[in-house]
């Protein structure tokens, strides 16, 4: 999951102005030119412990790309960009999960800023130069929903098939689709809050059918749902993630 995070540092000069419809793509390092290790081993850390709500923004330029929300937020947009830095795991194990969605989601990281700017730690020259800037290094990660987040789709009231597939995958199908049923048919499914029940849980690995009725949103037509334990998951499996606010069991 760490090689996500550089990526999306990567991603910040590779890719155009995107806008809140589309994904932040992410490019594979060894697909890009590289010669050397830009960053600087030798910059220091401030000592001052800080935690920090940030927000990402993909420019069309070789910039950071992280901002706290206070700033984002803020009505004076006058040097708004000299506000931006980079991030940084303090563990390759700490990276940024596969269902973090710039879109969607806003990170609360805690760890401290370098006393020199610069560029993350691991970052590859590229044919085009990265900037300096302030470096944020945490030690601590939480991925939280944006409170302003409106899906594009409407309200809808699902009837759902567990389906026992031997697969880290989306396994939910509608239950009026029988037979062929298509990758593009399956849904992954992401409670909306804790005190709703887990669907994922549901199934007892022997027992099927396993039917449910969810009201909620399609949130992302390629992605994953939040909070879920997807460290073995391949990114080819992203697809539809519908986020319920209700839930019935309707068989078990």
């Amino acid at each position: 999951m760490g090689s996500i995070l550089k990526n999306i540092v990567i991603a910040i000069f590779i890719i155009p102005w995107v806008s809140c419809k589309q994904e932040l793509k992410k490019y594979p390092l060894d697909k890009i030119k590289s010669s050397k290790v830009i960053s600087d081993h030798n910059n220091t850390l401030t000592g001052k412990i800080e935690s920090l709500d940030v927000d990402y923004t993909a420019f069309g330029c070789t910039c950071p790309g992280w901002i706290r929300v206070e700033d984002l937020k803020s009505v004076n947009k006058e040097g708004i960009k000299n506000l931006y830095f980079y991030i940084e795991p303090a563990d390759e194990n700490m990276g940024l999960p596969v269902y973090f969605d710039v879109f969607r989601h806003f990170l609360r990281i805690k760890g401290q800023f370098y006393t020199k700017e610069g560029v993350p730690k691991g970052t590859i020259q590229n044919e085009e130069p990265l900037p300096k800037g302030k470096v944020f290094r945490y030690t601590e990660l939480e991925v939280l929903d944006k409170p302003d987040f409106k899906p594009e789709t409407k309200l809808k009231t699902l009837i759902l098939n567990y389906n026992a597939i031997a697969c880290t995958c989306a396994r939910w199908s509608e239950s009026n689709k029988k037979g062929n049923v298509g990758k593009s048919d399956y849904y992954w499914l992401e409670p909306a809050n804790k005190k709703l029940i887990d669907a994922d849980q549901l199934f007892d690995g022997t027992h099927l059918p396993v039917k449910i009725i969810v009201t909620g949103h399609i949130v992302t037509e390629r992605g994953f749902p939040k909070n879920k334990n997807l460290t073995k998951v391949n990114e080819n499996e992203a697809g539809k993630v519908f986020r319920y606010t209700k839930i019935e069991v309707l068989q078990k």
